[in-house]
């Protein structure tokens, strides 16, 4: 099984959301400028997470992404299907 590079990406971004101060937004274009990428690639993977409930969005000029949950009630499998979909992998 080979995953998108999208779904390393969004597991790098979600464990440093983890290390932020609960309920503080990330910019996800810091983000992309820390790991190098396209913000709107970003973005896409970013939105994907939103619709699993796996990230929530905040709006306006501080707003960015933050964890819908708690670090620990996320799994990289939450990630993975919400990238690459339900369909099995196998």
């Amino acid at each position: 099984m080979k995953m998108g590079r999208g779904v390393e990406w969004a597991v790098h971004s979600c464990v440093n959301m983890a290390w932020t101060p609960p309920g503080e937004p990330v910019n996800s274009a810091r983000l992309a400028e820390f790991y190098k990428l396209p913000a709107a690639y970003l973005n896409k993977q970013f939105q994907s997470l939103v619709r699993a409930g796996v990230l929530d969005s905040v709006s306006g000029p501080r707003g960015g992404f933050l964890l819908a949950r708690r670090p620990e009630n996320i799994t990289v499998l939450d990630i993975v299907l919400a990238l690459e979909g339900q369909d099995p992998a196998f």
